[in-house]
């Protein structure tokens, strides 16, 4: 009979131990999955946040119309903003002719178009407004 309650005993002192061990690791540990799993998801949502944002800047093609006043290499200024130069910018002059940029007359009002890429503004197109506008 002895030997009956003493392993009753013992098994219920064990499972008393592992229960106590469990209640006391379970916690700080799930605690830390949790931390760990939100800063998975905040991480995940700042990436698509970044690449989406990305990809809808450079996909997006932007016009204005200003008052070129410089051409420097690479560089043309705008209403006192600097703008890039894409290598294979088109440029027309008031006659509606394909030309260079350092042969437009400056300082001259031009419509242009660009966009962002992650090197700053590149400007795609300019055209230079005509003397006498069509009717």
């Amino acid at each position: 009979m002895k030997d009956r309650r003493q392993k009753t005993e013992d098994r219920s002192q064990k499972l008393a131990l592992s229960e106590a061990e469990g209640t006391e690791a379970c916690p700080e540990r799930s605690r830390r999955d949790r931390r760990q799993i939100w800063g998975y998801i905040i991480g995940l949502i700042i990436i698509l946040f970044l690449v989406n944002g990305e990809v809808i800047a450079v996909s997006k093609i932007i016009k204005g119309e200003g008052t070129l006043t410089s051409v420097e290499d690479g560089i043309v200024i705008i209403d006192e903003k600097g703008y890039k130069i894409d290598p294979s910018v088109t440029v027309i002059d008031k006659k509606g002719k394909k030309t260079t940029l350092h042969s437009l007359s400056i300082p001259t009002k031009v419509y242009f178009e660009y966009e962002y890429s992650r090197t700053g503004f590149v400007i795609k197109q300019i055209e230079e407004f005509p003397e006498i506008l069509p009717k």
